[in-house]
């Protein structure tokens, strides 16, 4: 049995048995530590409670879904492909990791929200927004205002986990995955062009 593991083995793990679950109710640290290889008491070394791992393994993801987003965009070529592949890798990732979608968006977590998340949740949705405006730039030739264009991610945003969660739970008026996900980033490429005032 394992002495030795790292904070970052904990996450990870926490993150890879999260990724196909339909909900946490079968997940504790018992689980985490078995599939580690050592025993439950050694994550209390980095983690006072469960809720304290959730909390971290959600930052951690809000990491690793930038970095899916940033080598997307990278890959784009024209500003029209960026702004089909900006609202396609939300899609993408949501649906393709429907575990890590709920932690993310459905799933309580007790206890009192980190700092620290609540952080890097503020920095993945300046970045995201950072995304945008260059890509709206690019479009229109002028930057956007930042305050509209920051309503509008919300919203569309918002739109999206809406559409996903009534996927994934079956209750969506789509039954075809790829025909899903297509219409759904169309519509959110709509939903944000008139959040942004135009048609």
């Amino acid at each position: 049995m394992k002495t030795k593991i790292t904070r970052e083995q904990i996450i990870d793990t926490t993150l890879s048995l999260i990724r196909d679950k339909n909900d946490l109710a079968g997940l504790n640290l018992r689980e985490i530590a078995r599939s580690l290889g050592c025993a439950h008491t050694n994550l209390y070394n980095y983690f006072p409670s469960f809720n304290a791992l959730l909390w971290a393994a959600l930052s951690a993801l809000q990491e690793r879904f930038m970095g899916i987003m940033r080598d997307n965009l990278a890959h784009a070529g024209t500003a029209d492909l960026k702004l089909k592949c900006f609202f396609d890798t939300f899609l993408t990732v949501y649906l393709g990791n429907q575990g890590w979608f709920r932690l993310a968006w459905l799933e309580y977590i007790d206890g009192v929200r980190p700092a620290y998340n609540s952080e890097i949740i503020k920095k993945t949705r300046n970045e995201l927004d950072a995304y945008a405006a260059d890509i709206l730039k690019e479009l229109r030739g002028v930057s956007p205002d930042m305050e509209t264009l920051s309503r509008a991610m919300h919203t569309t945003h918002c739109y999206i986990i809406g559409e996903v969660s009534n996927y994934i739970s079956g209750r969506g008026l789509i039954d075809s995955e790829i025909t899903f996900k297509e219409h759904t980033a169309g519509e959110a490429m709509r939903v944000f062009t008139l959040c942004m005032g135009e048609k």
